[in-house]
């Protein structure tokens, strides 16, 4: 099934390809294309087109609040924050789910980039590799577009695309989920001794996107998994954040930090800018209203968030958390511009728009 589709978007990849220079000059937008990479954060319907028990969001409440109110796959009420990130940098929404470039799909319109996400997605192998597509694989299916686009295109002509394009890259969430439900549910510490060989095979496959032609890293870290409402309603005091699970989440995202400034020295060209998804969030957590909510500890739609079950609270804009994992649109719209072109404490050592201007 992932061969018929990878068959299937490169075909598109190439007609694509061939307008993409010319095209992309007249567009408005900060950089020729995005390539995005993580998990459910960032996945724009990728899961769609994966068996029925993988993560999946193409269903009603799901989209209420996109356009027509669609069940895009998008695990949000609306746009997320690929979407808001992509938005910000001149683009309509996030370029399109890999999966989801089949021969329906007209492509008439400018050459944006592909979304490779997918909710589930790990570092590591999680996750039965039919239930989603994990961060190893989604690098292979770049791989293969490139590979496509450079036989179209020549290498010196997709080199310059590539090293001016935006790499949007959200993953560890769920390698550290998969800690703390061990914890919760079978009462064991959580282990830090997977944290360096976590960071280590991040570094890797960092090391396999340059290698590929990514120059501009843009870096989600992970946010405080403690607060998540999956982990509170499983906590005995759900009322407060669990800080033994959020500091597994501060560990991982402290050895971001000395692993791409090692690489920016090591890889000529390489510039990066991480954005501190979990400072933003305790930012908003500390001081909810004047953020504009009123809710960050609960969901705004009950699982399984259908219309046969209860239906999604009225003031989405107020809530946090619109699922048990995933943020609203207007939390992800917030960080998104915190992260593209906001105060230094949430990015670092530059924020997106400087980054994207950098040569």
């Amino acid at each position: 099934m992932m061969g018929h589709f990878r068959i299937i978007v490169l075909s598109l990849v190439i007609m694509a390809s061939i307008q993409v220079l010319g095209s992309a000059e007249g567009h408005k937008t900060a950089v020729p294309a995005i390539f995005v990479f993580g998990d459910g954060m960032l996945d724009v319907g990728n899961n769609n087109y994966l068996p029925s028990d993988a993560p999946q969001a193409d269903y009603p409440y799901y989209g209420i609040d996109f356009p027509g109110s669609e069940p895009t796959g998008r695990f949000s009420n609306g746009y997320n924050m690929a979407d808001f990130i992509a938005k910000d940098m001149g683009f309509k929404m996030s370029p399109p789910a890999y999966l989801s470039l089949n021969s329906s799909i007209k492509m008439e319109t400018n050459f944006t980039g592909v979304n490779y996400a997918s909710a589930g997605a790990g570092i590591h192998i999680i996750m039965n590799d039919e239930a989603t597509i994990p961060f190893k694989y989604q690098v292979k299916n770049f791989n293969d577009t490139v590979s496509q686009m450079e036989a179209n295109l020549g290498h010196q002509k997709l080199s310059k695309l590539l090293a001016k394009s935006l790499f949007l890259i959200s993953i560890g969430n769920m390698d550290l989920s998969v800690n703390i439900w061990r914890v919760l549910r079978y009462s064991r510490k959580p282990s830090p001794f997977n944290i360096p060989n976590t960071l280590s095979s991040y570094k890797a496959i960092i090391m396999q996107l340059y290698g590929l032609g990514a120059r501009k890293f843009g870096i989600i870290n992970i946010q405080p998994l403690g607060c998540q409402p999956w982990v509170r309603q499983n906590l005995e005091n759900n009322v407060n954040c669990n800080d033994s699970m959020n500091s597994l989440a501060r560990e991982f995202n402290d050895g971001l930090k000395p692993l791409f400034s090692n690489l920016s020295s090591q890889l000529s060209g390489l510039s990066y800018s991480i954005a501190d998804f979990y400072a933003f969030s305790n930012a908003t957590f500390m001081n909810p209203r004047a953020y504009g909510f009123v809710n960050i500890k609960s969901t705004c739609c009950i699982p399984p968030c259908t219309p046969e079950h209860e239906p999604p609270c009225q003031n989405r804009k107020q809530y946090w958390f619109w699922d048990l994992s995933y943020t609203t649109e207007r939390a992800a719209k917030l960080a998104a511009s915190a992260f593209y072109d906001g105060p230094a404490r949430f990015t670092a050592p530059v924020n997106f728009k400087r980054l994207i201007k950098m040569k």
